[in-house]
């Protein structure tokens, strides 16, 4: 373990030791990312990406509707589809029960809500009843949209029980307050309804919450951790050239005629590798924390990614260097690859504005999953348990390439 640390320290001495490193780490990143989120939207804001709900009205009551409208009214950024063609991407087509679960695991659309039959009329009369509410959220995650349903829903429970409460004082008032019949019964109690809506609708909230992906953040908070991806891997992926051209000039082999195992020679350089693309994250991630960028609650969460994506690549970067045989073709491949896996991934640019079949295909770049990664911190309050699934596929990757490497690698 000493020898593989020494090697590793003495390929970073080496590596710092020339100060055009400091160009390729900081400057041109720093730069680069910079302008890239200026164009993102700069240290605004930017405009709120709208949050699609697809919704099954199966009662088309008076209280479902009431309910619609009120949900619709919570947010602006809220899109109910069908009911707001225009924006809810259906191509034309009718919403199924199975195209709604589809767009939904998809990330389309953020939530599905069915309204049953029967509702505003069981709801009035005072009987139990339930709102269908699905997401993709993770346990104890609480977005814009539960939160918006949860305001209607406890606002529209508040009149039907007020509606409930007033029929039946007016009722047991004495003999001479009696209904003429079930419609004077039902006007009565829908005036109640009414009113307390418009009395609940005037008082202030206590605490008014407002959430939206990417409404409470800078183009930064896109262009930070995708630039500083992007390089992570560029930096990364030279380790590469740097074996080939040891092999050729024979330092390699000279290594590996010392009291040091094989395994330890190869271990201490791709460790070097793999410091270099930490020290690439944490350069471009202190730019960003001093533009205003906030990575959200979960340091743990941001952390783990950056380490499973860096290990990813550095088992790329070794398995590059048994694939080529000269340091020019690995500069050619290094370039193909990173103008290829960036955009692909979403480094430049938000892979929701991509259709969907390049969302897709994306995802065959190991940026993309990275990048999910954290979105789902910065963007969605994420946490550990929420970024499981992208750093298992990172870590099926680095497992894939390490096992290739290792069986084709050559020291001579």
């Amino acid at each position: 373990m000493i020898k593989l640390l020494s090697i590793a320290i003495n390929d970073l001495r080496v590596m710092f030791a020339d100060r055009g490193i400091w160009v390729q780490i900081v400057a041109i990143p720093v730069a680069i990312a910079f302008f890239i989120g200026l164009a993102n939207g700069g240290f605004g804001a930017g405009d709120p990406v709208p949050l699609l709900i697809d919704i099954f009205d199966n009662d088309s009551g008076e209280l479902a509707a009431q309910f619609l409208t009120d949900l619709r009214a919570t947010d602006s950024n809220l899109v109910l589809c069908p009911a707001d063609a225009d924006l809810c991407r259906l191509d034309g087509s009718e919403l199924t029960e199975e195209q709604a679960q589809t767009r939904l695991t998809d990330g389309i659309t953020s939530a599905i809500i069915e309204i049953p039959a029967g509702f505003s009329t069981q709801a009035l009369a005072g009987d139990s009843t339930a709102i269908i509410y699905r997401s993709e959220e993770g346990l104890g995650q609480t977005s814009a949209v539960l939160s918006a349903v949860q305001a209607v829903v406890q606002r529209v429970s508040g009149a039907v029980v007020a509606a409930n409460v007033g029929v039946n004082v007016f009722e047991n008032s004495g003999p001479d307050f009696r209904f003429a019949d079930d419609a004077d019964q039902a006007a009565f109690e829908k005036a109640i309804y009414d009113r307390a809506t418009v009395i609940w609708t005037a008082l202030p909230p206590a605490v008014q919450y407002s959430e939206s992906a990417r409404q409470q953040t800078s183009g930064f908070s896109q262009s930070i951790p995708g630039i500083a991806t992007m390089y992570v891997m560029a930096n990364v992926l030279v380790g590469a050239i740097i074996l080939i051209t040891e092999r050729k000039q024979w330092t390699l082999q000279r290594l590996i005629m010392m009291p040091v195992s094989r395994g330890q020679v190869i271990g201490g350089k791709m460790l070097a590798r793999f410091v270099t693309g930490m020290i690439q994250y944490a350069v471009l991630f202190a730019f960003g924390f001093m533009l205003g960028v906030r990575y959200g609650d979960s340091p743990l969460a941001i952390l783990l990614v950056m380490v499973v994506f860096t290990l990813c690549a550095t088992a790329m970067s070794l398995l590059l260097a048994t694939i080529v045989t000269t340091d020019q073709q690995a500069g050619a491949i290094l370039n193909l690859v990173i103008l290829t896996l960036a955009p692909l991934g979403g480094a430049w640019w938000p892979l929701e504005i991509m259709p969907q079949w390049m969302q897709v295909v994306g995802h065959i770049s190991p940026i993309a999953w990275a990048m999910e990664g954290f979105q789902t911190v910065i963007f969605h309050g994420g946490g550990v348990q929420d970024v499981i699934p992208p750093m298992l596929v990172l870590l099926a990757i680095t497992a894939v390439c390490f096992i290739i490497a290792v069986r084709r690698f050559k020291y001579e």
